[in-house]
This record gives C-alpha cells, sequence and structure tokens, in this order.
C-alpha cells in the first residue's frame, strides 16, 4: 500500500471532536459528523435512505434502496417480506443528548418478532454503529432466527471479504436464482465485480473470515464489520456473507448467527460501517494489495457485538453494550464480544 493511500485510510478514523446529533429532518431523522451524513426513516421500517461520505452515496438511497433488516431464514416468510420488517411506521426515541436514535417496530403476527434499532456515531473508531434487538414476543415458545443486514449499492461496485472456507450454497432447482453467482477471483479473499445487466436476479452465499465485507466503487470504499460466524451458525438455505445482483443494482449482505430466541428473550446483533476515500494513485483491481489493505484499516478490534452467555451466568447478568463498544454499568467483566448471547427484554 503507497504511503498517500495509507495517510487517507488513517484520515477517516481520527479527529472526531464531539458526539453527533441525531436531528428531524421532515419526515426521517438524520445525523452529519465530519464526512459523514446518515438518513433514517421511521416511516419505512427504519429503513437507513440515505449514507454518504463526503458527496458520495454511499450506498443507493430512496425508500425502495438504502439498507435495511431482516429476519433469516427468507423461507421462514417467503416473499414478500412481512410490513413489521420492512414498510411500516417504527416508534421514535431521542433519548439524552440525542446522539442516539432508537426505532422500534411493531410485533409481526406471523412469526410473533419486534424489531429494534439503535443507531449512533462511534467517535473513537469513526465507525457509524447500527444495534439491531430482535425480540421474541410469544410466551409459549422460542423462535429460530439470524439478523440479516441488507444494503443496496451501484451497480458497477467491486465486493469483496476474507475466505473462510470452501462453502458455497448452490441455489436450489424452482428458487428463480442461478444456481451461483460466480467470483471473479478467489484468494485469501473472495472478489465479485458486478457489471451492470451481466447478471439477473443471481445470488451467492459465501463463508466469510475476520468479520468483514467490503465494496468499492468511484474511489469510496465501505467497509461493514460484523461478528464473525462459523458454518454451524448459519441459518437453513442462508450463509455469513451474500451477494445479491439484480442487473441494476448489487445487494451487499451480512448475517449473524441462527439462534433460538427463547419466550420474552432477545437477541442483539452490531454492524458498524466505515469510509475511506483513496486516492487515483491506488490500485483498485480485482486482487489488489491496496483494497485489501485500505479495508483491514478500516476494521476495528474487536468488533464489539453482542454478548456472550456461559453456563454460569443468569439473564440478569447480561448487558449490552454501548456504540462504543464498552460494557453498560454493572456489566459482567468477563463477557466476551462477538459472540452470539440472548438477552432479557427490557420493560
Amino acid at each position: 500500500m503507497n504511503m498517500s493511500m495509507g495517510m487517507v485510510a488513517i484520515a477517516t478514523l481520527a479527529g472526531w471532536a464531539s458526539a453527533a446529533k441525531w436531528v428531524k429532518a421532515g419526515n426521517n431523522w438524520e445525523l452529519s459528523v465530519a464526512t459523514y451524513k446518515a438518513t433514517v426513516s421511521p416511516e419505512k421500517a427504519g429503513k437507513v435512505v440515505g449514507f454518504q461520505f463526503g458527496s458520495a452515496d454511499v450506498i443507493n438511497p430512496g425508500t425502495d434502496q438504502g439498507a435495511f433488516f431482516w429476519p433469516a431464514p427468507q423461507s421462514k416468510w417467503n416473499w414478500p417480506p412481512p410490513k413489521a420488517f420492512n414498510d411500516t411506521i417504527y416508534n421514535v426515541s431521542v433519548p439524552g443528548d440525542s446522539s442516539v436514535l432508537i426505532l422500534t417496530g411493531p410485533i409481526d403476527v406471523g412469526t410473533k418478532l419486534q424489531v429494534r434499532k439503535r443507531f449512533s456515531f462511534d467517535a473513537d473508531a469513526g465507525q457509524f454503529s447500527i444495534v439491531y434487538t430482535t425480540i421474541n414476543t410469544a410466551s409459549d415458545s422460542g423462535r429460530h432466527f439470524a439478523p440479516w443486514e441488507i444494503s443496496r449499492a451501484p451497480s458497477g461496485s467491486l465486493l469483496f471479504y476474507p475466505v473462510g472456507s470452501t462453502f458455497k450454497f448452490v441455489n436450489p432447482t424452482g428458487s428463480g436464482l442461478a444456481a451461483d453467482l460466480p467470483l471473479d477471483k478467489e484468494d485469501s479473499l473472495g472478489w465479485y465485480q458486478d457489471v451492470a445487466g451481466k447478471y439477473t436476479h443471481n445470488k451467492f452465499f459465501r463463508d466469510g473470515k475476520e468479520g468483514w465485507l467490503a465494496q468499492y466503487k468511484g474511489g469510496l470504499l465501505f467497509v461493514k464489520q460484523f461478528s464473525d460466524l462459523s458454518q454451524d451458525k448459519f441459518a437453513p438455505g442462508e450463509s455469513e456473507i451474500e451477494i445479491y445482483t439484480s442487473g441494476t443494482f448489487v445487494e451487499n449482505e451480512v448475517l449473524g448467527a441462527w439462534t433460538t430466541i427463547a419466550p420474552k428473550d432477545s437477541l442483539v446483533w452490531n454492524v458498524r460501517w466505515a469510509c475511506a476515500s483513496l486516492p487515483k494513485s491506488v490500485n483498485t483491481s480485482v486482487g489488489s494489495s491496496d483494497l485489501k489493505a485500505a479495508a483491514r484499516a478500516l476494521v476495528k478490534t474487536p468488533a464489539a457485538s453482542i454478548a456472550k452467555r456461559s453456563i454460569a451466568t443468569t439473564p440478569a447478568m447480561l448487558r449490552m453494550v454501548d456504540a462504543r463498544g464498552r460494557l453498560l454499568p454493572k456489566a459482567s467483566r468477563g463477557l466476551g464480544a462477538g459472540s452470539v448471547g440472548v438477552l432479557p427484554v427490557s420493560r
């Protein structure tokens, strides 16, 4: 990696002076800090309808694009997604100093799940943080689900991730998808260069490593950080990293662990976003060592995510971490970051 590219990547992570504030903008809520701007729509199930770095759109803007959350696997609810997850009004809470936006959706009748989204900016890490809480409101039985974040990017984006194994889920006959969406290159990383119109309604399912997925186009690098999974934690018919192409846009998808959520308990999962502008001198071709280094420079360790439940731990002892990865007051210092946990629902 050349020095100029490294300087740019590092500059995006330093010098965050004060906590960002969420402000109401029409029917949406907006946060602007340094070169980031996030726009969230409570009327569209808490979808991120805009996310910019500098003046550039990181994800496709709009209520029919953006970034959204579904419980996985899709086979549990088929198509279209239930309105409670995709197209309904979420209640808004902006506590304290307005640095956190919390949106809570209605209970989905079919799954008995309720989704809460917590948006904030981690000034120490220079990352936009989204904490997804999936609540099992049923009192009769547990619910088996995995968290799933999808964001839509422009056609022509390059997506890449560290390869965890040779795992590849082949789309079944009758699914409407081709058997697989082929990678352009696979070394220590998997590389997919999207080309507008080349593939229509196609998707791949892969096993990642290190807990990140990167997207690059037009000088803008975007990295999602999340908890790495082993294959035995994949939701049925899903994986850890999934890419879908429609022919006019490409979906950048990451998933958490397949978990049993006990009655009245919840599953908490954190995804963090970070960006960097790369100079024209950087090699941005498929397989580029510059891109690998730049992406890893945006990844923070550890990936603060969800608390780990041990056999000796009671539900009342578990606490979530805050947006900066710090355990909330009275939390057990022995809890591990980045593992699946089932937490009690606060009332």
